[in-house]
């Protein structure tokens, strides 16, 4: 068992077992990071002397990097206007357009979650409002488009 005994720098303390020592050396690196009240961490690994953790920058961690937004990124957003372009900026369920004071949406036909493959196939997009999208949600493949 690792232990990792964790002190604010009120004084006060609390105390954490980790089943591996990367996890517990990550469990700190991530703590001492994002936590203003943090001082350091002792910790109590087995057949090692007690060590005592002041900056999380002693680890040799990094910080994640951030998840590309599918729905920024250019691929989709040249697809996506394709997809008005040969579709028209009317609901393919319920007539709807934007003079309507409607939001358009593309929609995946088959949803993203489930066939990822599919994402950026012009054949499976669909043009629909806002409303019609969102109440469709990823349980319907219904292709309302002509």
């Amino acid at each position: 068992m690792y232990r990792v005994t964790y002190y604010l720098k009120s004084s006060s303390y609390r105390s954490r077992s980790y089943s591996s020592e990367n996890g517990a050396l990550k469990a700190i690196w991530k703590w001492l990071r994002e936590k203003p009240e943090a001082d350091h961490a002792i910790c109590l690994f087995p057949e090692c002397e007690p060590r005592t953790i002041d900056d999380w920058r002693e680890l040799p961690f990094v910080e994640p990097k951030p998840k590309a937004d599918f729905y920024s990124s250019t691929k989709w957003l040249r697809i996506r206007a394709l997809a008005l372009e040969k579709y028209g900026a009317r609901c393919a369920c319920c007539g709807a357009t934007p003079a309507d004071g409607v939001r358009m949406h593309v929609d995946h036909i088959k949803p993203r979650s489930i066939h990822p493959d599919l994402e950026l196939e012009l054949e499976n997009l669909q043009v629909l409002c806002e409303a019609c999208n969102l109440g469709k949600s990823n349980l319907s493949e219904k292709q309302w488009r002509d």
